[in-house]
């Protein structure tokens, strides 16, 4: 489920409402689009004047897929969910339905004095999460287990302490009783210091036009000078890209994750070596054995079982590049960053595979350098339900793409 999140515009003040996976802002009253810049997004619940000391308390919240192979193949689960981020009994176990009911705040740098510091970091939490929630009906470990399009926030919930008495900050009813003479936060430490939400504007760096992208979108892109920009620390980068043309003129754009692979512990070179492994049905031509190696991922967030069809199924047809650079007139937001799509490889490997005891033994052993990464649109044609990528047959429901969004 999406969170809902309330954040003042910048440039004129109003109150915008966003998702918690937005990652631009694009104010409904002056049209600005500012970009949200932060690590790990920190939320905050609404409180009431209570008694006492307000402090917040943080919980982790995890949510993306989960991928686990095994000999006989791919499971993957669709995992949300929080993690107290304190280990003290007198905090409740979850947030319950607050996030879901309540919309949050981003929190202001200022709030850091009043909150306590968390004792699990980000990758903790992440295999803290992975680990409750394992995709096998076995007790066995998984060959590999990854983690693709996770978002780690913090959620922050408001307590009011008087004397050995804790107050929820939400409702202000009574919540727990601290042992005598102990204030069991002030062991806990606050977090200090200051963090900020950095909004910076969505306006090309090379031409000055404004960026084209949805409030998902990690790529932003410049139908002016035909470039592409994401978001690294508190400035914009290019990032590298192509556009296969369409041959009609009512084509969709679909941007993928093109990755050449340098692999340790397998022999994958060439894209004839890619097919023997797998034992793909297909002739291997004479050209395929100088042709070098690419796996292709989705750039956009869509349900598990549909990202691993479609990564295989491109990553066997092997599209040639076209070496052309201009932003397509239509195309779908870029939500999936490609530190994210690096971590599929291996999952694409075993799920192409058709000999699956050739290659799930050997995947814990397999070290995967990417060499290059870069943004490749391919043209999909709409049917009416269906897009659809007539040179590899790779078919994609419309209604899956919408769903993906809020994942």
């Amino acid at each position: 489920m999406q969170l809902r999140v309330l954040q003042q515009c910048p440039q004129c003040g109003g109150e915008v409402e966003l998702a918690e996976t937005d990652r631009v802002l694009n104010c409904p009253f002056c049209g600005v689009r500012h970009i949200l810049a932060c690590d790990t997004p920190r939320f905050t619940l609404p409180h009431v004047n209570g008694p006492g000391r307000l402090l917040h308390v943080p919980y982790l919240r995890c949510k993306g897929s989960i991928f686990s192979c095994h000999l006989q193949g791919v499971e993957h689960r669709i995992v949300d969910t929080t993690l107290k981020a304190l280990p003290l009994t007198v905090l409740p176990a979850t947030l319950g339905y607050r996030p879901q009911a309540m919309k949050m705040h981003y929190a202001a740098k200022e709030l850091a004095a009043t909150c306590l510091k968390g004792s699990i970091s980000k990758t903790e939490a992440i295999a803290r999460a992975a680990a409750l929630h394992r995709t096998t009906s076995t007790d066995r470990r998984p060959l590999l287990q990854e983690w693709i399009g996770e978002s780690v926030s913090l959620i922050y919930m408001p307590l009011f302490t008087n004397g050995n008495r804790v107050y929820d900050g939400v409702t202000g009813a009574p919540l727990a009783t601290m042992p005598e003479g102990r204030d069991i936060f002030n062991d806990a430490g606050l977090q200090g210091g200051a963090w900020q939400l950095n909004l910076l504007p969505a306006i090309c760096p090379h031409c000055g036009w404004d960026l084209r992208c949805r409030q998902e979108s990690v790529v932003l892109l410049c139908a002016n000078c035909d470039t592409a920009w994401q978001q690294t620390g508190d400035r914009l980068t290019g990032v590298e890209y192509e556009t296969v043309p369409a041959k009609g003129d009512d084509a969709v754009h679909l941007p993928f994750w093109r990755l050449e692979v340098d692999f340790g512990g397998i022999a994958i070179q060439s894209l004839a070596d890619f097919i023997r492994l797998t034992n793909i049905p297909r002739a291997i031509q004479p050209e395929w054995e100088k042709r070098r190696m690419a796996f292709y991922c989705p750039a956009f967030k869509i349900r598990p079982q549909i990202f691993l069809r479609i990564a295989a199924q491109l990553t066997s047809g092997q599209l040639p590049g076209s070496g052309e650079c201009h932003i397509p007139a239509e195309s779908v937001a870029v939500s999936l960053p490609a530190a994210e799509a690096g971590e599929s490889v291996k999952l694409i490997l075993a799920t192409a595979a058709i000999a699956k005891r050739n290659i799930m033994p050997k995947l814990p052993d397999i070290s995967v350098a990417i060499r290059r990464n870069h943004l490749v649109f391919l043209p999909f044609f709409d049917n009416g339900y269906e897009l659809c990528q007539e040179e590899i047959k790779v078919v994609i429901n419309k209604q899956s793409l919408e769903l993906g969004k809020n994942l």
